[in-house]
Formats: C-alpha cells, sequence, structure tokens
C-alpha cells in the first residue's frame, strides 16, 4: 500500500508517506511555511514534499490516515467532558462564570468558567466526522491534485504515537507509554508491543492530562506553552544542587497526584477556573504558588525583563519541583505497568515524550535497562503511526527499526551552487568539505553544516546544524549570544563518534535522536562541560558511519585534528525560527548571525 498521513488543524501539522510499510518520507509543515510551529493549518506543503520525495501523486495514495478519531464527536466527547465538569464541581453555577476576586479587574484576554465552555463546545462540533473530512479534503485540494481523492481513515490519537513508538525502535519486546495534552478523551496511554503486535493495557482520561500540568506552569514562567516546554525543562536543571532541599515537588502533590501505578492531575488547577493571568493556569493554582512564596507571582509572556527574574532561585527552584514531580509520577506509572507486565524495554511518544530529562529518569527504573523516545513524539509525528496503523490493517509489515530520521528535502550540489551563484556570495569547493569543516571548526571558528535530507523532529542531527568546537570555554555562551540569539541558561548537546560514546556517556545505547538525557561519566565533566547541563547529564546523538557518512567523517577529521570525539550540536535556525529546510533559508541564518563559516553541500562560505 502507499499510505499518506497527515496532522492537521492543530499542533505542528505534518506528513508522511510509507510505501509497502516502509517510511520515505517525513516533514512538519513549519518547515516549509516558516512559521514556527504552523499552529491550526493544514499541511499542504509537507504533503506535496512527501508525494514529491516518492515522485508520486495524491491519485497513486492509496489511503489518507488521519490521528484523530472522529467518530468520538460531538456525543461521545460531550459526555466524557460533561461527566468530568460534574464531578470537579464545575456545574451549572460555574458554567455561567466565574466571579473575579474582589479588587481585580477584567484583563484582557480573562476567561471564567471551566476552560472556556464556549469554547469546548465549538472544538467538539468542528471535530465532528463530517466537518473535518470535508476540511481534510479541501487541504488535499490545496495541494494542486483534481482528480479523485484517496479515502480518509481516522485513526485514535494515542494508538497512532503507541505504533509510532513501537514499530520503529530496536525492540520485539516492550511497554509503550504515549503522554500528551489530549487525544480525543485520552491524554495518557500504556501498551504492549511484542513482536508484530501491539496491545492496549490502559488509558487515563480527560483532564488528568500531564501535558496540561506542565504547559500550566510553562505559560507561569511567562513562557508560550506547547512550544517553549523545554525552556522550562532547561530552567529546571539548574535547580540540581539544591535539590535535595527543594519542597516544591511535596507542594504540587495538590496539583498532580500518584500512588500505586496511576495518577491525577486537579484540572482545577489548569483548565476548570477562573483564568485571570493565562489560559493554561487557574486563580487556583496562582493562590497555591504565591500562598508558599508571594514572590512567585505568574510572569508576564514574552516579557524581556522577566529573564532575569526567572533565574533568581525561588523561580528555578519551582521549576525543578515542576519537571521532578512530573518525572515522579510517571515512574510510579510505569512501575506499576511493569508490576503486571514486566519487559527490560520502554518506548515512548506523544508531545511530554520529548522531555528528554523524563525519559532519561527512566532508565533504570524499575528494571528498565534501555529506554527509545520516538524523535518526532509530537503531534506531526502522529502522522506517521496513523500510516502504520492503516498499512497494517493493509497487510503491510511495518515493525522497522528507525535508524535515521532524515526523511525531508535534500538539495543536490547543482541546486545549490545555483543558489549561492544568484546570491552573490563568496565561496569555494574543497576537495573535501568534511576535512576542510573540521578545519574551521578546530580553529574555534562557529560553523553551520547544511547537508543531505532535512531532519525530522525538533533536534537537528547533522543535516541542518550549527557546530563549535567544545575545547573553547566559551563556545556554549557564544552560541547562546552571538548565533542563536537565545538564553543563556539553555544548554547545547554533543554529536559523539559512535567508537568513543560509551567513554563520555552511561547507556549511549539509547543515544541516537538526542531524545534521552545521560550521565556524563564523572571522568569526563570538564571535558564536556560545554555541551552538558549542570545536573551532569547530556542528550546526545551517536554518529555511526553508515547512517551519517559525511558527518561522521567530520566528526573522525575533528579527532584527528584535536583529539577530541566530539562537537558541540545545536539546530541551524535563529530563535524563534524553524529549522532550515532550503539552502537559501541556510544563507540567510549564516548572514544573518555571528555564524563564522557555512558548510553547505560541497561548498564553503567563510566570513
Amino acid at each position: 500500500m502507499i499510505v499518506l498521513g497527515v496532522f492537521a488543524f492543530g499542533m505542528n501539522p505534518g506528513a508522511c508517506l510509507l510505501r509497502d510499510g516502509e517510511l520515505v518520507a517525513f516533514g512538519e509543515e513549519e518547515r516549509f511555511t516558516r512559521l514556527l510551529g504552523s499552529h491550526g493549518m493544514f499541511p499542504v506543503r509537507a504533503t506535496v514534499s512527501c508525494l514529491r520525495q516518492a515522485q508520486i501523486d495524491l491519485g497513486e495514495v492509496d489511503v489518507v490516515a488521519f490521528p484523530w478519531d472522529a467518530s468520538k464527536y460531538p456525543y461521545r466527547m460531550l459526555f466524557s467532558i460533561g461527566r468530568q465538569f460534574l464531578k470537579y464541581g464545575v456545574g451549572a453555577t460555574r458554567l455561567r462564570g466565574t466571579r473575579r476576586r474582589r479588587g481585580t479587574r477584567r484583563r484582557r484576554g480573562e476567561r471564567s468558567g471551566p476552560g472556556n465552555v464556549g469554547s469546548v463546545l465549538r472544538n467538539l462540533l468542528q471535530h465532528s466526522p463530517r466537518r473535518l473530512l470535508a476540511e481534510i479534503r479541501s487541504g488535499l485540494r490545496a495541494t494542486g491534485h483534481r482528480g479523485d481523492l484517496p479515502p480518509v481513515e481516522f485513526v485514535p490519537h494515542h494508538l497512532c504515537h503507541a505504533y509510532s513508538a513501537y514499530f520503529s525502535s530496536p525492540f520485539d519486546d516492550a511497554l509503550v507509554l504515549t503522554l500528551d495534552g489530549s487525544g480525543e478523551d485520552t491524554c495518557t496511554q500504556l501498551a504492549r508491543g511484542s513482536g508484530e503486535d501491539l496491545r492496549v493495557l490502559s488509558e487515563t482520561p480527560i483532564p488528568h492530562s500531564l501535558g496540561w500540568y506542565y504547559a500550566a506552569f510553562t505559560a507561569y514562567m511567562g513562557f508560550l506553552p506547547y512550544r517553549h516546554e523545554g525552556k522550562l525543562m532547561a530552567l529546571a536543571g539548574l535547580g540540581h544542587e539544591r535539590a535535595a532541599h527543594n519542597p516544591w515537588p511535596e507542594r504540587l502533590g495538590d496539583v498532580l497526584s500518584f500512588r500505586d501505578g496511576a495518577y491525577e492531575v486537579d484540572p482545577t488547577f489548569t483548565r476548570f477556573g477562573s483564568h485571570s493571568h493565562a489560559e493554561r493556569f487557574t486563580d487556583k493554582l496562582v493562590d497555591l504558588v504565591t500562598g508558599h512564596d508571594a514572590a512567585l507571582r505568574p510572569l508576564e509572556a514574552m516579557n524581556p525583563r522577566d529573564g532575569a527574574r526567572l533565574l533568581q532561585p525561588a523561580y528555578v527552584d519551582l521549576a525543578w519541583g515542576v519537571q521532578r514531580r512530573l518525572e515522579e509520577a510517571v515512574g510510579d506509572l510505569v512501575a506499576g505497568a511493569l508490576r503486571e507486565s514486566p519487559t527490560p524495554n520502554l518506548c515512548i511518544a506523544g508531545g511530554v515524550g520529548l522531555n528528554c530529562k523524563l525519559n532519561g529518569s527512566l532508565r533504570g527504573q524499575a528494571g528498565i535497562e534501555r529506554v527509545f523516545a520516538f524523535p518526532a513524539s509530537n503531534d506531526a509525528g502522529s502522522a506517521i503511526g496513523a500510516a502504520m496503523v492503516v498499512a497494517r490493517g493493509g497487510g503491510d509489515t511495518i515493525k522497522r527499526e528507525l535508524t535515521s530520521t532524515h526523511l525531508g528535502p535534500e538539495f543536490s550540489d547543482a541546486e545549490i551552487h545555483t543558489a549561492l551563484s544568484f546570491s552573490r556570495v563568496t565561496f569555494h569547493e574543497p576537495s573535501d568539505i568534511a576535512e576542510e569543516a573540521a578545519k574551521c571548526l578546530a580553529a574555534g571558528k562557529s560553523v553551520g553544516w547544511f547537508q543531505g535530507r532535512m531532519e525530522a523532529g525538533p533536534r537537528a542531527l547533522g543535516a541542518r546544524s550549527i557546530l563549535a568546537d567544545p575545547r573553547r570555554p566559551d563556545a556554549s555562551d557564544r552560541l547562546n549570544r552571538e548565533v542563536k540569539g537565545r538564553e543563556t541558561w539553555r544548554p547545547f548537546c554533543p554529536s559523539i563518534l559512535a567508537e568513543s560514546a560509551e567513554e563520555l556517556v552511561r547507556g549511549s545505547d539509547d543515544a541516537g535522536f538526542m531524545s534521552v538525557a545521560l550521565p556524563v561519566r564523572e571522568a569526563q565533566l570538564s571535558v564536556m562541560e560545554q555541551c552538558r547541563h549542570v545536573d551532569g547529564t547530556t542528550r546526545p546523538q551517536v554518529v555511526r558511519p553508515q547512517v551519517l557518512p559525511r558527518y561522521h567523517a567530520l566528526l573522525r577529521h575533528f579527532e584527528r585534528e584535536t583529539g577530541t570525539p566530539f562537537l558541540v550540536n545545536t539546530s541551524l535556525n535563529l530563535s524563534g525560527e524553524p529549522i532550515v529546510c532550503t539552502p537559501e533559508e541556510a544563507l540567510r541564518s549564516f548572514f544573518s548571525s555571528g555564524l563564522d563559516a557555512l558548510a553547505i553541500g560541497s561548498f564553503l562560505l567563510e566570513k
């Protein structure tokens, strides 16, 4: 079968293509529109890209798979959500609105009631099968296809995440955990993968969402929820030295509780109630936090003046507590599942599965020896799982270990040369681009690296990367300040030669995609200072020659020049922008930042 998977109209739309069960192309819409997240859109450009890479027309696609079960809308979802409203005491009185506290004024954008009931009802109607099918067909028409459209199949969202993780993993037997904001009426799912089969074990319903829990505190810190959770995770790491005396994990027990392999999130802190500050958390959460420390007021969204306040110990400790409570709750959940269904392997997907600190905390816990976190765990990646479900139903074999995320567009040297010539920039073509780039890095220069097919997921993995010499004591600060233009406390990651990985970090078998935080070996802490966090962990990419031959050659040349078998690696983009896709975008980022050199295809540019 040829199956086109698409996720649309929500966070991070994307598209993929499976041919005879094999994933041949994938792309996130943001890479093509250049709008970070491209939330709410149909992945028209990503779909066209996948079809072009497979060299087929939409008319040759057998089925379009959509990772959302529209059959539950609106009536089953209305029943599920209404039952939760009643359970948490938000009945008719609350539905009419929540009275503001005495002496406060309504802010612009303030919402009353349980997560804005009107928006909930509109969402239920928007996802009805007839309306959703019409919008999907309209999106497919926008690709330019004028013939008959392939049929569309709706697939349960968490099942899609589970399929993408397990059937791409190196395991033939594993516990499969999916965590996100919500998928239909489910927030968390546990499944068991064995051979060619996957069986759902349990589900946690709305409103007990770990994604909503983390998004609430992301917004509380002044970040953008569903976009900047990584900033909260990085901030939490700064509280490592005071962790032993941090009271916040216990204090947050009212918000997120767990016991005997089950957890609950009290939605009156996240979605049900009065929202005087932000949509993602209620005034009750503000009262809880400020009741323990009056200075911990919610920070204004995107206010530059709040950057310094975030580094105050009080906010850092709160962030650490939020992260730790998440790790404890998920650890208890996994331990409970393993008591019933033991296995040494764990697969993770869903938006919360991008939390590499959480993923790393699960290694070695309750008998877990290895963790595979799907590198495109966000909703865009659910399109891959949807296509897998449909392809397997059609008789295709889908169990294939994912060894590379390089599934996007590729540009030939001829195309790159045309872009360079058109831009009238000075460049040259060395005999060996990997060796020449390694010499630039060894000389202390920061280098943009644009090679081969674009990566899937939010982490640069040697196709659209910015690289630096980890021996420089200012490498991290310089990249943050002069190149990326982002917060100075956010850490970078290493790309490591496979031959040397285990000498530097523990558990390098799980380090292919920068999706699991691993402990740096104590003897190497100073060596890896520029690409590890203050808590002694790093999320590495192990580079193998059979997967990324040119990138491996670069690392090998750098090792010969310096004796160091790894590089500092971050994504080739500027702050607030998606990772670059095309040569033109790489040039724009190069000349708009403090980068010293750009290795693009076989060509080298230097400032």
